[in-house]
């Protein structure tokens, strides 16, 4: 009896289905009735009344539900289950791969562009995808702030996140995020050094800011650092910060990265605003350098959890040229 499973995501990718599953047989195409697709930070599809998926459909054996087990991440990530869809004018059950019990997140850019070479594979309709992603409840982040964060409300506003500010968050499950913004210096007793060049510091402020970074984190929920925000947490995960450092301050500068998920926001290189006179000096336990200046300061990193990154330069100021990748990147974290 033939056995066959149907393909809604990656698995529409017919060179990767080639490489990965080459017990896999192409035996056709078709739309999964009363269902549709959904992002939980990867593709599913869920029961719903009157929708519609675009499937692929491969004919399997013992050996092809193997490769598709290690590829799907069974039993760990995605499950099994049987849904009935028509096959050359005839009813027959098929295998879905359906992700286990996550929340709703939105699929970075990198993810999505590899769906797309399967849809264009099978000359399937995108909106499917986008339409997914626009059902996607609105994430919610707060900002450690005591006063109006006018620009960084924008920046989260700008890829449809809500926002809340304060100096204290009451309730941290009210939240899918947190951002820490840019403001003065660190007391640079919290990394173990003499004053030689901090301006504007407050050890209370530092206090009230690093256990609102501890609490997020217990909680497993996002957090993006801007400038100050993004020294904070290399010192949280506990890096050092050099004092001062010259031409960083009311400037422009390139970046460069090699991270495939960076790169698919910005590029391999790109220019961002300057204000900082302080930078890494030891990198933060965890923290993957996501970017650099040419002249070797690190700029961006992310944590190897990745629920938490942080930016040295201030994307709030420039949304009208890269500044907005920024926001929608930590979007995809949330």
């Amino acid at each position: 009896m033939k056995k066959f499973c149907l393909a809604y995501g990656r698995n529409l990718d017919l060179l990767r289905m080639k490489e990965k599953c080459p017990h896999c047989i192409l035996v056709g195409q078709s739309l999964l009735k009363d269902w549709q697709i959904a992002f939980k930070k990867y593709i599913t599809i869920e029961k719903f009344k009157g929708g519609e998926v675009p499937v692929g459909i491969w004919q399997i054996d013992e050996d092809a539900e193997k490769e598709l087990d290690k590829i799907e991440d069974f039993p760990t990530l995605y499950r099994k289950e049987y849904v009935t869809i028509e096959i050359d004018g005839k009813p027959q059950k098929a295998l879905v791969y359906l992700i286990n019990g996550q929340k709703y997140k939105y699929p970075n850019k990198q993810y999505y562009q590899k769906l797309l070479i399967g849809y264009n594979d099978f000359k399937f309709n995108k909106k499917y995808l986008d339409e997914a992603i626009s059902h996607i409840p609105l994430k919610s982040v707060f900002i450690i702030s005591d006063k109006i964060p006018t620009n960084y409300i924008d920046g989260l506003n700008s890829v449809g996140i809500n926002v809340k500010y304060g100096l204290n968050c009451e309730n941290i499950d009210d939240f899918d995020g947190l951002l820490i913004p840019g403001d003065g210096d660190i007391d640079p007793s919290w990394y173990g050094q003499e004053n030689i060049s901090c301006k504007k510091i407050n050890y209370e402020r530092d206090k009230t800011v690093f256990k609102i970074i501890g609490d997020f984190i217990k909680h497993d929920k996002a957090i993006l650092g801007i400038c100050l925000g993004f020294q904070y947490l290399n010192v949280y995960f506990g890096g050092t910060l050099k004092q001062d450092i010259p031409n960083h301050k009311d400037t422009e500068h390139f970046i460069k990265s090699k991270d495939q998920l960076f790169t698919s926001y910005f590029g391999e290189s790109f220019i961002v605003n300057s204000n900082h006179h302080q930078c890494v000096d030891k990198l933060g336990d965890n923290l993957n350098v996501f970017g650099v200046t040419y002249d070797g300061i690190v700029e961006a990193f992310m944590h190897k959890n990745n629920k938490v990154m942080g930016v040295q330069w201030h994307p709030e100021r420039i949304l009208n040229t890269n500044g907005k990748n920024v926001f929608e990147l930590f979007k995809t974290l949330l």
